[in-house]
């Protein structure tokens, strides 16, 4: 579980909702995925050090970017999970490879682009990816539902991958 002292309304939540054991563990490694999850949830270390009492402080608007992300991250493991018994395993690990380099090239081209810009645009070539190739088994495009829940998180430009 993870403990979070919400600081701009003064109130402690408790959010349970991610896989594994661990919570900082899960944040670890859900960080290599996002990065910007260093910067919505920032760790807290108790004074005894023990990092089974880690908390951890956030605003209202970066805690729900950041269950934002996890969601959305549980969609496309179901979406590639479904890519690997249509293809292969391989094929959807290519994919993320491909929309992790594509990141990358975000970032050099496009230095403004905030970290949580650059994490919903890799969503966002991720399930591009998997659009174009689950629409010969007539699955219906994830990106406007993508695009409809992030519209207040990110610009109009950022939102289509539009530069």
């Amino acid at each position: 579980m993870l403990d979070v002292y919400l600081t701009d309304v003064q109130k402690k939540v408790q959010f349970k909702d991610y896989p594994g054991e661990h919570p900082v563990k899960f944040i670890l490694n859900f960080k290599k995925i996002f990065p910007s999850i260093m910067e919505l949830l920032l760790p807290v270390l108790p004074e005894n050090e023990n990092l089974e009492d880690m908390s951890w402080e956030s605003t209202t608007q970066d805690f729900e970017t950041f269950q934002m992300l996890l969601t959305g991250w549980g969609i496309i493991e179901l979406r590639l999970n479904a890519i690997s018994q249509y293809k292969d395993k391989a094929f959807a690990d290519q994919m993320i490879k491909t929309s992790q380099q594509k990141r990358k090239e975000y970032q050099k081209k496009h230095m403004k682009l905030s970290t949580v810009e650059l994490d919903y645009l890799f969503m966002h070539d991720i399930h591009g990816l998997i659009d174009a190739e689950l629409v010969d088994l007539g699955e219906k495009f994830y990106l406007p539902t993508l695009r409809d829940l992030w519209k207040s998180k990110v610009s109009a430009n950022v939102l289509n991958a539009k530069f």
